[in-house]
């Protein structure tokens, strides 16, 4: 990105700040031209779905685990007093688990459903 210049900066110049439309008045800004003129905008567009794309996923899923935790069905300490007991089975932590995740992978799944269509 270009250096922001002052007000002074631009007053001391010749041409009072005025510049040339792009790629007419010199090498460098010819040169800027052919590298506007060789994106491919299809790989420009790839680039900004994937990164929207990823961030959208990670905001449903934040989305989707605060609206959970809002209902007592999926709150653990319901049905366990201490999640962190050493004496709790790991059969029974891998359970709720798994239970947790399907469901918020079922919500995740019907919004995207929802959102396409």
């Amino acid at each position: 990105m270009a250096k922001q210049r002052t007000l002074n900066e631009i007053r001391q110049e010749k041409n009072y700040g005025y510049r040339a439309p792009f790629g007419i008045t010199n090498n460098v800004d010819q040169e800027a031209t052919k590298q506007m003129v060789e994106i491919d905008l299809d790989e420009v567009k790839d680039e900004i779905v994937d990164k929207l794309t990823k961030d959208l996923h990670d905001i449903f899923f934040e989305h989707i685990c605060d609206e959970m935790n809002k209902y007592h069905i999926f709150d653990i300490e319901n049905y366990i007093i201490d999640i962190d007991d050493p004496t709790l089975p790991d059969e029974l932590q891998e359970a709720w688990f798994e239970y947790y995740h399907g469901v918020h992978g079922d919500i995740l799944g019907k919004l995207m459903r929802n959102i396409t269509n």
